[in-house]
Parts: C-alpha cells; structure tokens; sequence
C-alpha cells in the first residue's frame, strides 16, 4: 500500500534552524554555568577546612548550581524534542554513530544527580559527620558532569570533523574532540567567574552589615581572579582548537574566517577585546591607582583594535591576541598587592560594581558567540560532508519510502 510523503515540519516565524538554535543557545547559558560552578564548589569546599570563607562560597556555588542545573535540564528537553522532531535523518544517524557513548553519557547524568542534590540538600548533616565523604561527594559529582559534557562534545566535534566509525566509540576520537573540550572547560571558567565576580558586586552594593560586606567583597575578588586566569589561557586552548579545525574541514573555518559568516568572528573578537579591556580598567580603578602614566592601557587599547581588525589575518591576530594576554598579566602583577589588600574602598564604588556586572554579560555573550560560530561554521551540512540541510528537508519522504 503505497502511503503519501509526509510534509515537512516548518517551525513557524523563526525556521528549523533558528528554533533549535535559540533554544540551544539558552540551554548553554545555564549549563555552561552549572558546569562551573559545579567544577569550583568541591574545590572551594576543601579550601574551606583552613578558611571558613570558601566553605560558604562553596555552599553559594552549589545553590547556583543546583538552579542553573535544573534549568538546564528543561531547555535541554526542549532541545532535544525539537532536534528530533524538526532534523529527524541527523538525529537518527548521530543516534547510531554514538550509541554506547550516549549510554555512558545517560549512566553519568544519572550518577551525577544522585551525588549533586544529597551534596547539596543534605549539606550541614553531611559534612557535621563525615567533612572529607562530602568534599568526595562534590568532587565525584564534579567528575561525572565532565563526563557527560565530553560525551556530548564528542557529538558536536564529530559534526564539523566526521571520521570513519563503526557505531560504537570511534566516533568520539575525532580530530576536534579533545581540543573542543579544554577551549569548553577553560571557557566555562571564563563565564562562571566573571558571573561570580558580577554577582559579588552587586550583592556588595545593596548590603549595610559589614561580615556581609566582607564576605561579598571577598566573593567579588575570588571570581574575577577566577575569571581572568581562565581568561589568560583561552588564546592558547583556541589557538589549539582553531589550528585543527583548519586542518581537519579547511572549507569550513575558512568560511568563518574569510568567507560569508566572518562577521560572527568579528564579533567574538569584539568582545574578547572588551574583555581584556574592561577587566584592565576595573582592576586599575579598583586598585586605586591614578597614576598619570597610563601608556599601558592605552597600548592594551591599542592592541585590542588591532586584534579584531585583523580578524581575517589569522596570524596577525594571534599575534596582537598574546599581546593583550602579555599587557594584562602586567597589570595583574602590578596591583596583585593591593588586590589581597582588605584596605580596598575603591572596589565598592558605583563604576567598579557596574563594570563588573557588564563583564559578566560580555563573558556570557562570548562563549555564545564561539557555541554560534562553531554551529555554523558546517553550513549547509548538519553533519559535514555527510548530511546537507537539503538531504534533511527530504528526509520524511525518505523515511516514508522506506516503509512502503
């Protein structure tokens, strides 16, 4: 009995690709976070057995976590329903290349969930009793939420640099695999403690008590240090990254450096510039330093414009890239005495406050930005070189022909 082709699904207004897109882009923003946090609240935790401030930051990380983490679980529902409903040939065939390590990806998720909330609900009974099994508690779940991500990332590399695989683990070892997941934990780092350093900051200025202001001015120092050494070390993880992609699907990063999509890289540059720039700014204002020699801001502003000018100029922009790392450790070690100084009025002022708050949502708009162009840079294939989005539109009457 022959049956009709069914029609393909159009997502109203924003399109297939938009849709998956917009929801994706929101479930990164809160799983990214939780990432993070979750990294940093075990290793908070053990700092804490010398130093009762990092217990309480720890306990602060492990809340956040547990928010970001569940919201991140309903937007990836929504992800996942609608990557299946909308690009059901890529689903279906990314499903058969990474069965066992879509296994290991769910046992890890689940594992995880049973360590993260009794670590988090059950904190004080825990740790009155067994302190080291609770530190363990956290590290463990830690660990099993990386697994999960690097399953996950193990899909999304394999996307944009397929090899051949026999549909049990071989997908995983991809050219881009191992790359994609240090630039990703480094840049989860980057988000978590800029957002750290955001939240301190305005937590510090709506406070009168001063164990409170103490505790919060702490905060804010603490994540922006953690922010900024993640920051440093981001040219080389995607220096790593980008060389092997253009290795790897040459055709693809040079559609994103040179070709129609290098306005997303101009972008990303952008605000990696501002990045570097900001942090400079407020780490001199909070300092308190008004000195009149300012040459090294105005050479980091310098080398900043010259870094997203040069965008399509790799080299180059490498090049003017490690400059501003090399300019803003300079100023890290310059105020480094007056950063551990507990006499620091200047970190409580307005402009201080505020300017952490915004490099908290640059933070959050770069790692966006980098998830984007790493999405795109496979246009128009969903998987490169093996399904185009035109193979994908076909895909219900293939599917329907196939049960005739």
């Amino acid at each position: 009995m022959n049956q009709q082709p069914l029609d393909v699904i159009h997502f109203p207004l924003l399109g297939n690709s938009l849709a998956i897109g917009v929801v994706s882009l929101l479930h990164i923003a809160f799983a990214s976070l939780a990432v993070g946090f979750m990294i940093l609240a075990p290793i908070a935790e053990a700092f804490g057995t010398s130093r009762m401030f990092y217990t309480d930051m720890a306990h602060t990380l492990t809340r956040a976590t547990v928010i970001t983490y569940t919201t991140s679980l309903v937007l990836a529902v929504m992800m996942i329903e609608l990557f299946i409903g909308l690009f059901p040939l890529t689903n279906a065939w990314l499903f058969n290349q990474f069965r066992f390590p879509v296994f290991l990806a769910i046992a890890a998720f689940f594992a995880q969930l049973l360590l993260l909330y009794p670590y988090y609900h059950y904190w004080e009974a825990i740790r009155a009793k067994r302190p080291r099994l609770h530190i363990a508690m956290g590290g463990a779940a830690g660990v099993l939420m990386l697994v999960w991500v690097a399953m996950l990332d193990g899909i999304g590399s394999y996307m944009l640099t397929p090899v051949a695989s026999d549909g049990r683990w071989t997908g995983l070892f991809n050219p881009t695999w191992v790359p994609l997941i240090v630039h990703r934990f480094f840049g989860n780092l980057v988000l978590a403690g800029y957002t750290i350093a955001g939240y301190g900051a305005w937590r510090l200025g709506r406070l009168h008590d001063p164990l409170d202001k103490a505790y919060y001015l702490h905060l804010f120092k603490t994540g922006l240090l953690i922010g900024l050494a993640a920051l440093l070390l981001q040219p080389v993880t995607g220096l790593l990254y980008a060389v092997t992609i253009q290795g790897a699907a040459p055709q693809a990063y040079a559609q994103v450096v040179k070709g129609p999509y290098q306005g997303l890289v101009y972008t990303q540059f952008s605000l990696i510039a501002l990045l570097f720039v900001g942090t400079h700014i407020l780490l001199r204002t909070a300092a308190g330093d008004r000195s009149e020699h300012l040459w090294i801001e105005r050479a980091l502003m310098l080398t900043a414009v010259l870094m997203v000018g040069s965008v399509g100029h790799p080299d180059f922009r490498r090049a003017f890239t490690f400059a501003a790392v090399a300019l803003t450790c300079w100023s890290l070690y310059r105020w480094r005495g007056r950063l551990a100084s507990s006499d620091t009025p200047d970190w409580q002022r307005p402009f201080v406050r505020g300017l952490s708050l915004s490099l908290a949502v640059v933070a959050l708009l770069t790692y966006l930005t980098m998830g984007t162009i790493r999405e795109t840079a496979r246009r128009p294939y969903t998987v490169q070189g093996i399904i185009s989005l035109h193979e994908e539109a076909d895909a219900p009457a293939a599917f329907t022909e196939g049960k005739r």
